[in-house]
């Protein structure tokens, strides 16, 4: 239950101006830039670890573009017309989808449509198990890395939200949430965005102390839910 607990913090709407930029400016740079038609190619890939920021990014983008981020491990069909693809995890894709985005790169190449295609993977090109004639054309568009937070990026990124929203925060605090919490950013933000709610209600100052008490009433809400659900 415990890590349940730890695992509901929802994170705010992603997008690129909330996005923690850390060693990545190079890389949020050029997809703004692909937004704007300014980009050098209109073709991306994104990769990294797990909890790096990659779905982030790729919704972000896809609110602008007006389209949703298709998962790798669905069944993926391209349909002629279609302005923009974003496709997360595209190790998962199928032989037969494979070819669906293949073709989704030729109708780009040829009549401009779509027009982006941004594709996200944990692995770089040469681990990715896709057709040689896929990856091909994947790289020849740009592929940049998504640099994980360091620890002591995380850290700064927490204090600067905290200032932005009046709120004082220790060290302790901040030692506290990074060790009990995950540690993506996003469920990081969202248990800031709780705290200061929980903060505003109790008319109490940030501590340890009121974290765990902040907990505690989500504990006890997640089980309430989790018993009405299993009933």
């Amino acid at each position: 239950m415990q890590q349940l607990l730890l695992d509901v913090f929802t994170p705010p709407r992603p997008t690129l101006s909330n996005f923690l930029v850390g060693q990545n400016g190079q890389l949020v740079h050029e997809l703004q830039l692909m937004l704007n038609k300014q980009g050098t190619s209109p073709f991306m890939f994104i990769y990294g670890p797990k909890g790096c920021g990659k779905s982030h990014l790729l919704r972000g983008v896809a609110t602008q573009l007006g389209v949703t981020v298709t998962a790798g491990s669905n069944r993926f069909v391209f349909k002629q017309g279609e302005q923009a693809l974003v496709i997360d995890n595209i190790d998962l894709l199928t032989p037969y989808s494979q070819v669906q985005l293949f073709n989704a790169f030729n109708s780009s190449l040829a009549e401009n449509k779509p027009g982006k295609i941004i594709l996200a993977s944990e692995f770089p090109t040469p681990d990715l198990k896709l057709r040689d004639d896929l990856r091909t054309r994947i790289e020849a568009g740009l592929c940049l890395r998504v640099q994980p937070l360091s620890d002591q990026e995380k850290h700064e990124a927490l204090q600067a939200v905290a200032r932005s929203r009046g709120l004082q925060l220790s060290e302790e605090v901040i030692e506290y949430a990074l060790r009990y919490f995950q540690r993506d950013m996003g469920s990081l933000m969202a248990v800031m965005d709780g705290l200061d709610r929980f903060s505003l209600e109790q008319q109490k100052p940030v501590s340890v102390h009121l974290l765990r008490h902040w907990m505690k009433r989500r504990e006890s809400l997640v089980i309430r839910e989790y018993e009405t659900r299993t009933v």
